[in-house]
């Protein structure tokens, strides 16, 4: 190998503007580990060869390769101009797009994608997964439903299938395809655990015994154990065994941590002294129109504080649309950190503001709808930014007992990147954290914020829903009462609860496990309780 590059290397410098020669120096790097040499002669090749696809192509892989995805994305989008149907631009290009949250751009390449090769089960995953993140629910069973017609024994269409269905509501239709999964790969952690999350069932029994072999067991990896004592400690709970319960959910944490690791408390303590000692100067109101918008809504706080049953109140009302989580907001925020400190320049803001509107407009297109909810708690950490983008958007504080927040985050699946969710300890950590940066905000942004209270919300759900509405500039509508009614897929773990009226159950389920829970009780600050 090394001889190839010497060889190319010579024949390179004889012929420097040669782009054949440039790539398959290129190439011999490549394949030899050495990246960044390989990456400036595929480059090379590009300025001599501007029109030619290949050397595009290969910067694109390239530069993906070595982690600079906007650059690997700026090349592949010149090489698919040059070559629309080309089959591995498209695919780079839409795996790439696809990984950057980027659902509409990856959309029409997976489409065809798919389309020419009906029974390539990545391109029909990464379709479904794509279709479900622009909440088309119903085109997303579609694809599935094609791809498992055509590749009967694929277990992991099935699943896929099944997470389609639930998205949409159909959950008989959600059990069926997780059972085929399990019956096409036998003790497979994913389908098992979802269908004990959804419930009692036929057959519920033979699974609890099932997921209880497996967890006792040597052989199950720390990320099956996580998924699988999640869900058997809800059903366990469910069954009135609450110390077994809670014993499941401690093994799942346990699991979950040794893959994700721990929180890192000192660097959220930095975090939240940073943002209580700065000043509210990134807050000022932008000179651009995107600044006057009123339609937006954020929905923040704690996950499992109420966030998705307020999103489905509001949603409800004809003349709104309820976004779900989307990550956009969090994405413009790592662009605006490596833009540098605040205040930003209008001309950032309004790049931003820009683009957060076109993701949220997608949501509502061939409507009429004024009001666009983004629930995505965790936009609590980015309210400056956001006052700074939208002063005239509405940001509602959902309030609930932490110990009731700690027990469903405790005995939740979460994304291995909420790391504050496996350990009691941190989780009391983590919502003092949160009070405290929500109630420096609450006194120093310029931006409506109204703090409401899950628990009164539960209680008098028609006399809070009013509250809701009239804070947001809409008329009173009874349909926001019936919102368990709507048809609307919900991608949030809420999704069952709020399939059904307004309830007090979930209120003060802590009691239950008041001694499990004295780790995070202990930590808790006065000011984290409503």
């Amino acid at each position: 190998m090394e001889a190839a590059v010497a060889h190319l290397q010579r024949a390179s410098e004889l012929l420097p503007r040669n782009p054949v020669l440039r790539c398959e120096l290129g190439k011999v790097l490549a394949q030899t580990g050495r990246m960044e040499l390989a990456l400036p002669c595929f480059e090379q090749a590009t300025e001599a060869a501007p029109d030619d696809v290949e050397p595009w192509l290969l910067v694109g892989v390239t530069a993906g390769r070595m982690g600079r995805t906007g650059d690997a994305i700026h090349a592949l989008r010149k090489a698919h101009s040059l070559s629309p149907s080309h089959p591995m631009v498209q695919r780079e290009l839409a795996e790439l797009l696809f990984e950057a949250g980027d659902a509409p751009g990856s959309l029409p390449l997976w489409t065809r994608i798919a389309k020419a090769a009906p029974s390539d089960v990545h391109a029909r995953l990464r379709l479904g997964e794509t279709l479900s993140r622009l909440g088309m629910h119903r085109d997303a069973v579609s694809n599935y439903r094609d791809a498992v017609s055509t590749s009967p024994d694929a277990a992991n269409l099935w699943l896929a299938l099944g997470q389609a269905l639930e998205d949409d509501g159909d959950r008989d239709g959600a059990r069926r395809a997780y059972q085929t999964a399990l019956d096409l790969k036998p003790d497979w952690a994913l389908p098992l655990s979802a269908l004990l999350g959804l419930g009692q069932g036929d057959g519920s029994s033979q699974l609890v015994a099932q997921a209880q072999r497996l967890q006792a067991g040597a052989a199950l990896g720390d990320t099956d154990r996580a998924l699988i004592g999640y869900e058997l400690g809800k059903v366990l709970d469910s069954l009135g065994d609450h110390a077994a319960a809670f014993a499941s959910w401690a093994d799942a944490n346990r699991a979950r941590r040794r893959t994700a690791g721990p929180m890192d408390r000192e660097a959220l303590e930095q975090w939240v002294a940073d943002a209580l000692a700065s000043s509210p100067a990134e807050a000022e109101g932008p000179d651009f129109a995107a600044g006057e918008d009123e339609s937006l809504v954020f929905i923040v706080g704690m996950p499992r504080s109420g966030t998705t049953l307020t999103e489905q109140i509001i949603a409800a009302h004809p003349l709104a649309i309820g976004c779900g989580e989307l990550p956009d907001m969090a994405l413009i925020a790592q662009r605006a950190d490596a833009a540098g400190k605040p205040p930003y320049p209008s001309g950032l803001l309004r790049e931003w503001a820009d683009s957060y509107m076109s993701s949220v407009r997608r949501h509502a297109e061939g409507t009429a709808k004024t009001r666009f909810v983004d629930k995505a708690p965790l936009n609590f950490f980015h309210l400056p930014l956001i006052a700074s983008m939208f002063p005239r958007a509405r940001v509602i504080w959902m309030r609930r007992d932490p110990r009731d927040i700690g027990l469903s985050i405790y005995s939740q699946n979460f994304s291995p990147d909420a790391r504050f969710a496996t350990d009691l300890r941190d989780l009391g950590h983590y919502i003092n954290a949160h009070v405290r940066l929500m109630r420096h905000w609450t006194k120093t942004l310029p931006i409506s914020l109204l703090e409401m209270d899950y628990h009164s919300l539960a209680q008098e759900p028609e006399t809070q829903a009013r509250r809701l509405l009239e804070f947001i500039g809409l008329d009173w509508d009874e349909r926001c009462l019936d919102f368990h009614r709507s048809k609307r897929g919900v991608q949030t773990p809420s999704r069952w609860q709020v399939k059904e009226p307004v309830h007090t159950r979930s209120l003060g389920r802590w009691h239950r496990h008041e001694v499990s829970l004295q780790p995070l009780i202990e930590v808790l600050s006065p000011s984290a309780y409503v």
